[in-house]
Order: C-alpha cells, then sequence, then structure tokens
C-alpha cells in the first residue's frame, strides 16, 4: 500500500464525512429532498472511492481505515437522525449500533494486544453497507414522495435487518478467532 495521503480516493472518503453533518442536519429539519440529494452524493463517493483506488494503483493506509470510519460515521447518524423522527423500527436502529460496537471495539482491542490490524471488510460487511445506505435512500424518499412505497421499504428493511445481524455475528466470531490465535504462543 503506498502512504500517500493526499490522493482521489481519499478525498472522495472526506468528502462523504464531511458531507455527513449536512445529511443529518436536514434529516432533523425535515428537508427530506435535500438529504436524500446529499445521501446520494455521499453513496457515490463511497462506490467510487474504492473503485478509483483499485483503478489508479492509489490504495493507502490512511484510506483503508478511513473509509470504513467514513461509512460507520455517515450511516450511524442518518440511522439514528431517523431513528428520532421515527422512520427506522426499533429493532433495525439496535441491530446497527450493536454491529458497529462489536466492530469498533473488536478492532481497537486487536490493535492494543496485537498492533497489526489491517482493514479488510468482510463480504457480508459490504452487502451491509450497501443495504443500509439503500434503507437510508429509500426512507428519505418515503418522507420526501411516499416513494418506493411500504413494500419495498418493508423489504429493505428486513433485508438490511439481516445482514446487519449476520455480518455482526461473524466479526464477533472472526474477532474472539483472532484474539484465541494472539493468546497462543
Amino acid at each position: 500500500m503506498q502512504d500517500r495521503i493526499l490522493n482521489i480516493p481519499n478525498i472522495l472518503t472526506l468528502a462523504r464525512i464531511i458531507i455527513t453533518p449536512f445529511i443529518v442536519y436536514a434529516i432533523l429539519e425535515r428537508e427530506a429532498v435535500m438529504a436524500l440529494l446529499l445521501m446520494g452524493i455521499a453513496g457515490i463517493t463511497d462506490m467510487l472511492d474504492g473503485a478509483i483506488a483499485r483503478l489508479l494503483n492509489q490504495r493507502s493506509t490512511v484510506g483503508a481505515f478511513m473509509d470504513p470510519l467514513a461509512d460507520k460515521l455517515m450511516l450511524i447518524s442518518t440511522i439514528v437522525a431517523l431513528y428520532f423522527l421515527g422512520h427506522i423500527p426499533t429493532f433495525l436502529f439496535l441491530a446497527v449500533v450493536f454491529r458497529d460496537m462489536v466492530i469498533i471495539l473488536g478492532a481497537t482491542a486487536y490493535e492494543m494486544v496485537t498492533h497489526k490490524l489491517e482493514m479488510t471488510p468482510l463480504f457480508t460487511s459490504k452487502i451491509t453497507t450497501f443495504l443500509q445506505i439503500m434503507l437510508v435512500l429509500c426512507v428519505l424518499a418515503d418522507m420526501a414522495w411516499q416513494q418506493p412505497g411500504v413494500m419495498v421499504l418493508e423489504l429493505v428493511t428486513w433485508f438490511t435487518f439481516a445482514f446487519t445481524c449476520i455480518s455482526g455475528l461473524q466479526y464477533m466470531v472472526l474477532w474472539m478467532q483472532k484474539a484465541v490465535r494472539a493468546e497462543k504462543p
């Protein structure tokens, strides 16, 4: 990995971090169309940063850590805001928060013990991130125009819940396995 901090993928990731408070503000002000527009832009930056990093060989250690943190910041803050406005069910809110706590605490503990943390997301985690972004977009579209409809919103909600739980369990198992391996002489 290159150690160049200022490259196109990292700038896109930084843009997502900067956009996040504006998305949350628009949600809390019930400006659903503005929040939807900003969330769409943030979602596009999330898709582009990794693709550009691979395409232009601009992967960096900073980017490997900053990208998932930007995702967590964007998704947790938007889902919390939507939950407090009554647009996200409690079971999904709790699953998202618990999963991210497992990931953050597991990664932190592993780094503190081994000093060898590498940020490599699981495939189910990538699906979960995609579904959580789609969920936020669908909820915002529903707030703005009563679209995509109750059935689609329910379907996205349940798929998001399922993958959030599955990837959370996978991370719990992964961190436990890593801890056991780290303790063996």
